[in-house]
């Protein structure tokens, strides 16, 4: 059936990602075909002919031109994402675009406008949607376990010295940038929909230039739920990278093992506060809590990379809604566009 024929996509930028995210995923993916590939080394597009039987370009705009590309993934630095997008959606290709996918809300709203008078698809590439450790995450706080969740702390921290583009702010460089998209996707799916609070400080800390390789955010969603978002190459203590405090219950860990401990409210005593003086001179109620504990090791069959495209398979060839909206995707800017304003960092 023709539906069901692969899906032609050119990736333009043969780095880390391109090559070992989007190459490596869409190589053996088989609801695709990489029909093209453009880079400025030689080098690369010879590795790629090579791999993939595909056409090789030197020039982004040459491949957006070649009609075999029915979508085109962009993995260049973050300055040329907008442009690049925009550039390949008004040639008709369907649009997959690397975090981030703009820089600022004019960017992103001209993207999208871009898409919907080319009527195609505008996908940012947020794969960890689909990490298990988030999907647990979620799916703990939605059993209703942990109570009425107050915060909900998201951590990548380590020390870490870079010294690559992404440490230069006049390419886009920067963790809030660079990491940033992909924490803040997961936790802006958690504090649901509506305005969110932003508070942030942003430092250039043991890296090379001149961008921020400490972000601190605190977020509070229209829901009441507050989320403290870290992303720092200068702690020598990394703390877990996820914990959940809600009113019966917590859950921390990381992306290999989540701890969970929570109890039912029903078994314990309703609490009245008595403004006396407490006997003895003690505080708290010398109750025992009876918890139940769990440990979660997330694990899937398939990547996060490979679950992103078969989302965007489905898409393209049935109509399906994308994981990630251009709805989320402007939010998510303008969370980061309101984070610099907050550091001030222009």
């Amino acid at each position: 059936m023709s539906e069901e024929r692969p899906i032609g996509i050119g990736i333009i930028g043969l780095g880390r990602s391109g090559w070992n995210l989007h190459g490596a995923t869409l190589g053996t993916h088989p609801a695709y075909r990489i029909a093209a590939v453009a880079d400025p080394l030689p080098e690369r597009r010879d590795e790629a002919r090579q791999r993939f039987g595909c056409e090789a370009y030197a020039q982004p705009e040459e491949l957006i031109a070649d009609p075999a590309c029915e979508v085109v993934a962009i993995a260049t630095p973050s300055h040329t994402h907008a442009p690049l997008t925009t550039l390949a959606l008004e040639a008709g290709r369907h649009v997959v675009v690397e975090k981030p996918v703009a820089q600022s809300l004019a960017e992103i709203d001209a993207m999208i406008a871009a898409a919907g008078r080319a009527g195609r698809v505008l996908a940012g590439f947020q794969p960890l949607r689909h990490a298990p450790d988030f999907i647990a995450v979620r799916d703990v706080i939605a059993s209703g376990r942990l109570g009425r969740v107050v915060l909900i702390r998201r951590y990548s921290s380590a020390f870490s010295r870079r010294a690559d583009w992404q440490m230069l702010r006049r390419l886009g460089g920067g963790e809030l940038l660079n990491n940033g998209p992909h924490f803040l996707d997961q936790v802006l799916a958690l504090l649901g929909e509506g305005p969110t609070e932003v508070c942030a400080d942003m430092q250039h800390t043991v890296g090379a230039g001149d961008a921020e390789d400490h972000v601190k955010l605190c977020l509070r969603g229209a829901g009441g739920i507050t989320a403290d978002v870290e992303i720092s190459r200068c702690d020598a203590f990394p703390p877990p990278e996820w914990s959940v405090l809600g009113t019966t219950g917590g859950l921390s860990g990381s992306a290999r093992e989540l701890r969970l401990r929570w109890f039912d409210p029903a078994e314990l005593p309703a609490l009245q506060a008595d403004e006396a003086a407490p006997a003895g001179r003690r505080y708290g109620t010398g109750e025992t809590i009876p918890w139940r504990e769990e440990t979660i090791r997330p694990h899937q069959e398939r990547t996060p990379y490979a679950l992103f495209y078969d989302g965007l398979a489905d898409t393209l060839r049935r109509g399906a809604p994308l994981t990630v909206t251009p709805a989320d995707l402007r939010r998510q800017i303008e969370v980061i566009e309101r984070a610099r304003a907050s550091a001030r960092i222009g």
